[in-house]
């Protein structure tokens, strides 16, 4: 379901479960990890947990888009938490989880084209606003900007001790 005219040829786009993807998406996103989120998490060991990636595709509050080769192999995907908007009384909120691209597939406008999929099947599921953010280090915001987002907050992170 890729977008003409926006997508490099062959990457094709869709809705996937996340107990299907998991297993065969533990190379590409321990390359994301490593790239991206291991510095945002003081360098500890990439551990993801399929079990509340599970238990939150059960209540609705998943959605995993994938980007497939011609061949079906994982070449990204973006993954949205769904949830209640504490602020718009009766609307729900998409917040981007995880977005990645191999580096062979980070051409044309894949990322563009994979995250206009994703916003689809977030829609579809009843969101209303998505919320996207991105590491300081790998800014997104022209790509954002592009999908017609507008730059509302900036996000701290602090790692909290077990003692405090």
């Amino acid at each position: 379901m890729g977008m003409k005219g926006e997508a490099a040829p062959g990457l094709v786009f869709r809705q996937e479960g996340s107990a299907e993807v998991l297993g065969e998406a533990a190379e590409l996103a321990a390359a994301h990890w490593r790239e991206v989120e291991e510095k945002l998490h003081g360098g500890a060991d990439y551990a993801p947990d399929g079990e509340r990636y599970a238990a939150l595709e059960r209540l609705g509050m998943l959605c995993v888009t994938t980007a497939r080769d011609p061949e079906g192999r994982l070449m990204g995907y973006a993954v949205f938490t769904l949830a209640p908007c504490p602020h718009l009384k009766g609307e729900t909120v998409a917040a981007l989880d995880a977005l990645y691209l191999a580096p062979r597939a980070r051409r044309g406008l894949n990322a563009l084209a994979l995250l206009r999929s994703a916003e689809a099947a977030v829609a579809a599921r009843g969101a209303a606003l998505v919320q996207y953010s991105s590491p300081a280090s790998r800014p997104c915001g022209a790509l954002y900007r592009r999908l017609g987002a507008t730059h509302t907050e900036t996000i701290w992170h602090k790692r909290l001790s077990k003692d405090e």
